[in-house]
């Protein structure tokens, strides 16, 4: 009879270890598989910054050339403007396939700010010389860097939020 107990005791403690090794296992595995899914964005990423970064130096360099020519303001203004501006556009649409989604509303932002740039000085509704009204476009254009510095840095973390096994806050 003794024997037979403490058959069952240690049956009972194999079965124990072993559905404790099995959870083990699993948080393993779940370790893992995050961790790998992590590498793979990564790389992925890692795969777009070149044609990413290329894009947005291209955007701003657009940009850039648009506001530069406020500088030296020439006779035919509005036209070298709309120069600008058509150059700003085809850009912006290599951004919007590059992505990610911050950086093409900050494109977007801009090329609206050029549009209404454009259509005042095209129907004189400037309430000054273009030349004091070039820090509207500058402020977009650095929101647009900004936003492009932040997606060439991304690494591939998740973004920071609350784990799914953590505890509710009381």
């Amino acid at each position: 009879m003794g024997a037979a107990i403490g058959g069952g005791l240690a049956g009972l403690t194999a079965i124990g270890t072993s559905l404790f090794g099995l959870g083990t296992a699993r948080l393993q595995l779940a370790a893992q598989e995050k961790e790998s899914a992590r590498q793979r964005r990564f790389e992925s990423l890692q795969e777009r910054r070149g044609p990413r970064s290329q894009a947005y130096a291209e955007f701003i360099a657009a940009g850039q050339e648009l506001v530069d020519a406020l500088y030296g303001q020439k006779h035919d203004f509005l036209r070298q403007f709309e120069t600008l501006q058509s150059n700003i556009r085809k850009r912006r649409s290599t951004v919007a396939i590059a992505g990610p989604e911050a950086v093409v509303i900050a494109a977007g932002e801009f090329a609206d700010e050029v549009r209404t740039f454009r259509n005042e000085l095209a129907h004189g509704d400037m309430r000054s010389h273009p030349f004091n009204q070039r820090r509207r476009l500058e402020r977009r254009l650095d929101a647009f860097a900004k936003a492009a510095r932040t997606a060439l840095e991304d690494e591939g973390h998740p973004p920071e939020g609350p784990s799914p096994t953590a505890a509710p806050r009381a």
